[in-house]
């Protein structure tokens, strides 16, 4: 019996990406200097995590396409009522234009003062992971 993996299984490279300490947004360096890098489903986790950050918005940065980034300030100023319903939506556009990730799924959200937290599962080629994103009214 063959085992394959799931670059082979969804016909993608495995993903690559810098890591990255996902409380302070700095880039994780080896004893030696050297960038560490992280593959496979962390790859993945560090990716959503650039994704969804607050000063990434969509057309920010000549560097990415259209499609890259979020649109997480839209909600600035709308009834939580109204976020609550849009913040699932805009988290799923943003993620779901990478090709290793299938799906965007089971939100739970918080509210503390004026922000707007949403915890979510991400489905990947790679299994899935628990994420979070915030929005604040």
């Amino acid at each position: 019996m063959a085992l394959f993996s799931y670059e082979e299984q969804s016909g993608l490279p495995l993903l690559r990406e810098v890591a990255v300490d996902l409380n302070t947004g700095q880039p994780i360096v080896e004893a030696d200097g050297r960038f560490r890098l992280v593959s496979g489903l962390e790859a993945v986790r560090v990716w959503v995590w650039r994704a969804l950050r607050a000063d990434n918005c969509r057309f920010a940065y000549a560097a990415h396409t259209e499609r890259y980034g979020n649109q997480l300030h839209l909600l600035c100023g709308k009834s939580m009522t109204e976020a609550r319903s849009r913040l699932a939506g805009l988290v799923r556009e943003a993620l779901l234009v990478c090709p290793y990730i299938t799906g965007v799924e089971r939100f739970y959200f918080t509210r503390e003062g004026s922000r707007l937290t949403a915890a979510f599962t991400v489905r990947t080629v790679y299994g899935e992971l628990t994420a979070e994103s915030e929005a604040w009214l």
